[in-house]
């Protein structure tokens, strides 16, 4: 196998350029390359959380002080938001594609009589017949001198190109972020400027200064900063000062694609293939940013103003539950600090990691030296912390949390994704459809320790929890590594915390229809 595999490489690097050989070092490649062939270890789910077990549901009656305790920690500006948002949006309209391709030649009416039995279609026909209702349709207007309406009825494939080429909105090859996703009376927005708006009435601090960090592609650098340049000039919240910067996915995180005989893939001219590797690759950005307090949110999870009160009350509760935990954490790190701890207090921290933390006492506890329990209980109270919102499972596709047995035989919550068990293990995959919660990528996370230094948060990471992808490319089928998500894997080795928030406050666009919905529309 070894031999095989230094010969894949050898043929590796005589293709790439210096440059390309630095990004991509040896070592690296071949970790690879091995996971790729030997495949991964799917987790092993014990049970679904659910409330009361592993999932927290916040007393109303506490409510109030875990806003207050969130109020000062953001004045003395603590938080900062980290949006990914690099994806271009290409998948919102893979259904207008899919009838693109399908069809030929086709009218309005000619949509209606197939959408009856086929599921893209009748997602075109849904997206034409409520044009006036998306938040992009003047924009659109200009490219047709004839009324817009006539021509979807006759010719919607003319409509279907301008809105995803280049000769038009081009929105198929943009990222998700600037997409006009919300119409309101005297205004339109995308969903940068969503995440924007809704910052202002949570993270400000004493200054009225607002962080937030963006992970972008490169190439669409120009495009952000146009859109940050049209939310300052419309002046939305003269008082807020905005401190936006970006990053982009490291390059050296790509993984290698192989081809279904293990060989590393070469396209038609002769160059290999380098795939990003996942979110998971944004670990390395969240560690950069050296933040105390960090919110994480997808981009395209945004509203319109009239439920925006909703988002922010939760935000400003998973903040303030945070806090609480943290400062007993820190408390407790203190304590153990101390040559000696009473046996009562080991017993009450451990009592508080079951309770707060989803940390089960280990087996033989009650036996160890006084020691072995301090360091066991520093070692797990030491670590990166997140408070993750979850919400009712309703069918969407995705993580979930569950409790999961590690090879050590340790039992931990986690966030897991369909990818990361075997779903051929009718156990398994029962336990996994049992799941009552969902994970909507809703986060806040300390990274600081106790003496207020940052984790080195990549060590917090089970670099095994990666995925591998099949992806056909130039109809050829291959396979590459993602690395460990960065809300599953990537953060594997934190305290996880899960707190029920409200299905209001998750509001996906993964299809372009979705802008349809309640969520997405100021004025029903």
């Amino acid at each position: 196998m070894d031999e095989f595999i230094n010969q894949q490489l050898e043929k590796l690097y005589s293709s790439l350029s210096e440059s390309e050989a630095r990004l991509h070092p040896p070592a690296r490649i071949k970790s690879q390359i091995q996971t790729l062939i030997n495949g991964l270890k799917p987790l092993n789910i014990i049970r679904p959380c659910r409330i009361g077990d592993g999932i927290t549901r916040i007393d109303e009656s506490k409510e109030k002080h875990l806003s207050e305790l969130f109020d000062k920690a953001c004045l003395a500006g603590r938080f900062v938001k980290f949006v990914p948002s690099s994806g271009a949006a290409t998948r919102m309209f893979s259904k207008l594609y899919a009838t693109l391709n399908k069809l030929s030649d086709f009218t309005l009416e000619d949509l209606e009589n197939i959408s009856s039995y086929d599921k893209n279609t009748e997602a075109t026909y849904t997206f034409l017949k409520n044009i006036e209702r998306f938040a992009f349709i003047d924009d659109l207007k200009k490219f047709f001198a004839d009324d817009l309406l006539s021509v979807i009825k006759s010719k919607p494939a003319e409509v279907l190109k301008k809105i995803l080429s280049t000769d038009g909105l081009d929105y198929s090859n943009k990222p998700k972020a600037v997409l006009k996703f919300h119409k309101y009376k005297n205004d339109c927005r995308t969903a940068f400027t969503e995440h924007l708006i809704e910052s202002y009435y949570y993270q400000k601090d004493f200054q009225n200064r607002i962080k937030i960090h963006f992970t972008i592609s490169e190439e669409h650098e120009n495009l952000f900063k146009e859109e940050f340049n049209s939310f300052i000039n419309k002046k939305y919240f003269p008082d807020a000062e905005y401190l936006i910067d970006f990053s982009y996915q490291n390059k050296s995180t790509d993984s290698i694609a192989l081809t279904s005989d293990n060989e590393i893939y070469f396209n038609s001219k002769g160059k290999p293939i380098f795939r990003p590797a996942g979110h998971g690759a944004l670990l390395e950005n969240l560690n950069r940013l050296e933040g105390d307090l960090i919110f994480i949110k997808n981009i395209d999870n945004v509203c319109v103003d009239r439920l925006k009160p909703v988002t922010v009350k939760y935000k400003k509760i998973l903040g303030g539950f945070l806090l609480l935990i943290q400062k007993q954490i820190f408390e407790y790190l203190s304590l153990l600090e101390q040559e000696k701890i009473q046996d009562s207090k080991t017993d009450e921290i451990l009592k508080f990691m079951e309770a707060f933390l989803n940390i089960p006492k280990p087996d033989g506890f009650n036996q160890w030296d006084n020691k072995k329990k301090k360091n066991y209980l520093f070692s797990k109270l030491n670590r990166p912390l997140r408070v993750c919102g979850v919400v009712k499972n309703e069918g969407q596709p995705g993580g979930a949390p569950f409790w999961v047995k590690n090879d050590d035989g340790e039992i931990s919550t986690q966030i897991v994704e369909a990818a990361q068990i075997d779903l051929k293990n009718e156990g398994q995959k029962l336990i996994f459809n049992n799941s009552t919660h969902f994970n909507p990528v809703d986060l806040v996370c300390a990274v600081r320790d106790y003496k207020g230094n940052n984790f080195n948060l990549i060590n917090y990471s089970d670099p095994k929890a990666a995925i591998i992808v099949h992806k056909a490319v130039d109809g050829n089928e291959i396979k590459s590594l993602e690395l460990p998500g960065l809300w599953n894997g990537g953060m594997s080795n934190w305290i996880s915390v899960f707190v029920e928030v409200p299905i209001l406050t998750f509001n996906p666009v993964k299809e372009v229809t979705d802008l349809l919905h309640p969520a997405h529309m100021e004025e029903i």
